[in-house]
């Protein structure tokens, strides 16, 4: 055979990383079931220790949620089905971004969201990308360094799965009954909070401060002192069942609404578990 056939079907069977943009940013393409098959990774799990061979990339599914290798299924919207679009996602370490069709959501710029959504309660709207380390936000696009991308009350941030116009609260005034509270990447926001606020006075010792924000429920944050339970560790105080590896006020489903106070209700994590008083957005029965 012909060198030059040779090089030419190399190239048509080799994947490769394309690049989107002036940034060179990489990101995986979409590829065919034969090259896929000639990977060993796809479709695996991956994360530190356990690379994906190029041009895969590494991307956690909170929906399952594991990391696994993996190429993109779209380049634009017009290849998602209709109410979806085609946004980039980034992947762990320094692998490619990768394409998935997202669904269009009622989020509005600056609420929080979810990347990879499995109720598009938690969805941004199709303006807005959704984007940010810890926590997501939709945002729309920034240059760094310049914050005139970017709405009044609003800065340009270095996040991912690149620059984004992120919240901000810190120099106004919140509405009365809420407080501004920060959040990883310099974001902060108003917010009504239930809970302890131990931001503000910290969680006795070894217990930690954690604050949890649902899209679905913008405006809202629930703190809590973790105090972690199972297998291992010190059984509950009185009063406290061990439920998701948290000790948690126990409670009876029998009992009035407000018993385990506002912006909280009695119910379980699993069909069999133990009843404690949750915060309100979360529900076994509702699959979030």
């Amino acid at each position: 055979m012909p060198v030059p056939l040779l090089v030419l079907l190399w190239t048509l069977l080799r994947p490769e990383v394309l690049a989107d943009g002036p940034s060179g940013m990489r990101i995986s393409p979409i590829l065919t079931a034969n090259q896929r098959m000639r990977l060993e990774t796809y479709g695996r799990r991956c994360g530190p220790g356990k690379e994906c061979e190029p041009p895969l990339g590494c991307l956690f599914d909170p929906r399952y949620p594991r990391s696994t290798c993996t190429d993109s299924e779209c380049l634009t919207d017009e290849q998602c089905l209709e109410g979806d679009v085609c946004r980039r996602l980034a992947t762990w370490g320094e692998g490619p971004q990768v394409r998935r069709c997202i669904p269009v959501g009622p989020r509005k710029e600056g609420e929080g969201c979810v990347e990879l959504p499995d109720d598009k309660r938690n969805a941004c709207e199709a303006t807005w990308l959704c984007g940010g380390r810890e926590h997501s936000w939709c945002s729309r696009p920034c240059r760094l360094g310049d914050n005139a991308d970017c709405s009044e009350g609003f800065f340009c941030a270095d996040t991912v799965p690149q620059p984004l116009c992120l919240p901000t609260c810190a120099t106004r005034e919140c509405p009365a009954g809420q407080q501004c509270i920060p959040f990883e990447e310099g974001a902060s926001m108003c917010a009504q909070v239930y809970g302890p606020q131990c931001q503000q006075t910290p969680c006795p010792d070894g217990l930690e401060c954690h604050v949890a924000r649902e899209p679905a429920y913008p405006g809202k944050v629930w703190m809590e002192c973790v105090e972690p339970c199972g297998e291992g560790k010190p059984p509950c105080g009185a009063g406290k069942v061990c439920d998701g590896w948290h000790c948690l006020p126990a409670c009876d489903p029998r009992s009035t609404a407000e018993a385990c106070g506002e912006g909280y209700h009695c119910s379980r994590s699993w069909e069999q578990g133990p009843f404690s008083c949750q915060p309100l957005y979360w529900d076994w029965t509702m699959g979030i």
